[in-house]
């Protein structure tokens, strides 16, 4: 029992100094250094292994493993891209492995969305449970109280002799006093204030993944609906309200096939781009409340359910809800085709592909007798697989290259080239303008482009000046610099421009509306 109680003294300050050692690395690297948003991700491998290396047992399931593997998946992603998605994921993962040896149910989706949230929640008190644990235990045990006057006579002589020589060797080697004279104590400032507080709120984040909350919190059944949860209504109502549903569905589907493969032409006040732009959001959202419906009023025990009429209807609703999806997706195509394509339509494209796997899944769940459990979880997979996919693609880089590609001014089948939203897309618009530069344009043209693409490159190479690097930043930069090396020489002229690299024109003012305050008063 005592060597039991050694070994848990020596691992709680084990976790503690492996803690203050990724403190004074994250001090290092952010602070003293000044590097970049890449660098979180080499950051997160460093509290990865310190995760591993203070509590081993992660390691001892599959499961665990499976969480470091894409913790480490997640650092990659920080590396080369540097997104929020991928950070919020990376944190995701590691508090996971962090809480993989107290999980009871490492299969039940619902059950860790619960337990992520009380970790998260308890997180910011953990560090002062933990305190109070001490104080405790050094209450009960008396043999844990320090002799301060045995430790100081131990220290003293080692300590001030290491400081005596240490001071010596410094003098007497040049390699020594290099070393030290680069190591500068911080003041007793603001800023130092400030520094401590970053010092201590990232202590605490690593110390809750060391020494999380053990507490599951409330348990929370998985969301279940059976014919005791919800007075369903009639099955005759169920089923009539399918056939209409099903005919109102068939109406919409009918029109969009018709209107949309310029089967049936529309109206001469309606385009193919208003028609597909005014339908894309609201189908899926009518695509969503008939899902709601039918994990409502279709659970696998209820009346309904076990109705082949039933079944049936709603086998051929969820059909056409996919088909809606469908639609809605070429809809939004269709619109980005006409106009341009931005990373909102890119994140709305992926979430209408979710929507149609959620509801096919519905349908399989309800032909299958699946439970809520298994429904939840197929869509965290699902919704994770699109998001982890989103980590490690560069949206503004599609949104650029499609948008150059398809410019009306440069033969493409759009709109004009909206050369100030280009701007927003940083480093990923870089590559796609310098090949839009390379091509023959009109000359105005091909100014307000290189215009555009400049600003974008100085900004983004200041940005690598100042550290605040990722793979891909780094790497279209130097590109770039190697593909704008061969453009011709090409003068802007005089003037100001805007952000789409047009001339900004002044007005002059009118000498003859100029206020005169003698000829306003004459009196004065």
């Amino acid at each position: 029992m005592d060597r039991l109680g050694v070994w848990k003294r020596h691992g709680f300050l084990g976790k503690l100094a492996t803690a203050a050692i990724l403190v004074f690395i994250w001090d290092w690297m952010f602070w003293q250094q000044s590097f970049g948003l890449g660098n979180l991700g080499l950051y997160g491998l460093a509290l990865l292994a310190g995760l591993i290396l203070v509590r081993p047992t992660i390691m001892s399931s599959r499961y665990g493993i499976g969480a470091i593997i894409a913790t480490a998946i997640y650092c990659t992603a920080i590396v080369l891209y540097g997104s929020l998605l991928s950070f919020v994921l990376f944190w995701t993962a590691i508090s996971i492995a962090a809480l993989m040896p107290f999980a009871s149910h490492l299969k039940d989706g619902w059950q860790w969305l619960w337990r992520l949230a009380v970790h998260g929640l308890a997180s910011p008190f953990t560090p002062l449970m933990d305190v109070g644990r001490v104080a405790k235990a050094r209450k009960r045990s008396e043999k844990s109280k320090l002799n301060v006057l045995a430790v100081t006579q131990l220290l003293a002589l080692p300590v001030i002799g290491g400081i005596v020589f240490l001071g010596l060797f410094v003098q007497a080697n040049p390699v020594l006093e290099h070393l030290f004279a680069q190591i500068s104590l911080p003041a007793l400032d603001a800023e130092l204030a400030g520094r401590g507080l970053i010092w201590f709120m990232i202590g605490t984040l690593i110390w809750t993944l060391f020494r999380p909350w053990r507490r599951r919190g409330p348990r929370v059944a998985t969301p279940e609906v059976t014919p005791q949860s919800i007075k369903a209504p009639a099955l005759a109502s169920i089923l009539l309200s399918l056939v209409v549903f099903n005919g109102l569905f068939l109406m919409q589907n009918g029109m969009d096939l018709a209107f949309m493969s310029g089967l049936v032409p529309l109206p001469d006040d309606v385009t193919l781009a208003q028609y597909a732009h005014r339908g894309a959001y609201p189908l899926i959202v009518t695509a969503l409340l008939a899902g709601l419906f039918v994990l409502v009023l279709m659970g696998p025990s209820s009346e309904a359910a076990q109705d082949k009429r039933a079944r049936r209807l709603v086998s051929a609703w969820i059909a056409q809800n996919v088909l809606l999806v469908v639609s809605s997706i070429i809809r939004t195509w269709d619109y980005v085709e006409a106009y341009s394509l931005t990373e909102l339509r890119i994140a709305a494209l992926a979430w209408m592909v979710l929507v149609g796997v959620g509801l096919a899944l519905i349908c399989w769940r309800l032909l299958r007798a699946k439970s809520g459990s298994w429904l939840i979880n197929a869509n965290l997979w699902a919704a994770g697989l699109v998001l982890t996919g989103f980590c490690f693609v560069d949206t503004r880089a599609i949104a650029a290259q499609w948008n150059v590609t398809h410019a009306k001014e440069a033969g493409g089948r759009g709109v004009e080239l909206d050369l100030c939203y280009m701007g927003t897309l940083g480093s990923g618009a870089i590559l796609p303008l310098v090949s839009l530069e390379q091509r023959p344009l009109p000359q105005e043209f091909q100014k307000r482009v290189r215009f555009v693409r400049g600003n974008i490159q100085r900004s983004e190479e200041a940005e690598l000046r100042n550290m605040a690097w990722t793979w891909s930043l780094k790497h279209n930069v130097a590109a770039a610099k190697r593909a704008v090396a061969s453009l011709p020489a090409l003068d802007l002229g005089p003037g100001d421009r805007g952000c789409d690299g047009k001339l900004i024109a002044y007005s002059m003012p009118n000498p003859a509306s100029t206020y005169n305050p003698q000829a306003a008063h004459p009196g004065n």
